[in-house]
């Protein structure tokens, strides 16, 4: 299902919103994402930190609000009072005060969608989201439970999808290189998670790999960077 939903994907072509002023091969290069509230839709506590963690500093840092909901935690050879503090100490790390932790697995597709829908109806103007090319069962349906709440809804937010696990086709590209160690310091505190993949290497490379493709120095983070019509019409 999920090879057939990429493939379907590339078929398309990606439009770029006008303000952004870039392709999906010439990515714009932005100190932040417009906007003045923004929503981050995490699978799992650590996405956020890998995925967007600089952004998110950085959009805190300039004073706009940043809430993050988590849709669920992961479960191992750990208490879950014990990954509760790591996501406590990475959030500082982030500058987030405003945030939702739901202690479940991974919700179905139904309460999924019900649960960003819910979130949505506060109003944001952005919407951090993983991409539709991820290599992960949870990020994908993600994915499919924004959209689905899009749809349920009249918000139209701007959509700010972040690559994780797999690379996308930037159109926004966000420098980071000057709270990249608070970033880093913020996935470190996901010990539990780190323990088998090491998320820091994961980041630096992939962080270090967008801004050396656009010519920058140290790191950046990468986007596809569209309104939520333009993505419904899409996907």
């Amino acid at each position: 299902m999920e090879l057939r939903l990429i493939m379907e994907k590339l078929r398309n072509r990606f439009t770029v919103p006008t303000r952004l002023e870039g392709t999906s091969w010439n990515p714009k290069v932005m100190e932040l994402p417009p906007g003045e509230r923004f929503l981050v839709v995490a699978p799992h506590p650590d996405d956020d930190a890998v995925g967007c963690g600089g952004s998110i500093i950085k959009l805190v840092d300039a004073g706009k609000k940043v809430r993050v909901a988590y849709l669920s935690i992961q479960e191992g050879d750990f208490t879950i009072e014990h990954r509760r503090g790591e996501i406590s100490r990475a959030l500082e790390h982030l500058g987030v005060a405003d945030h939702v932790l739901h202690e479940t697995p991974f919700p179905s597709a139904r309460d999924a969608t019900r649960i960003i829908a819910e979130e949505l109806s506060s109003g944001y103007d952005a919407v951090f989201i993983p991409s539709p090319f991820e290599n992960h069962d949870h990020h994908l349906r993600t994915f499919e439970a924004c959209a689905d709440a899009l749809r349920s809804t009249d918000e139209r937010p701007d959509l700010i999808m972040y690559e994780i696990w797999g690379t996308l086709m930037p159109n926004l590209l966000v420098p980071i290189s000057e709270v990249m160690e608070r970033k880093v310091a913020a996935i470190q505190e996901h010990g539990t998670q780190c323990a088998d993949i090491d998320y820091e290497r994961v980041a630096r490379g992939m962080n270090g790999y967008r801004a050396a493709a656009s010519a920058l120095d140290g790191y950046a983070e990468a986007f596809m960077h569209m309104p939520a019509s333009t993505m419904l019409k899409l996907f």
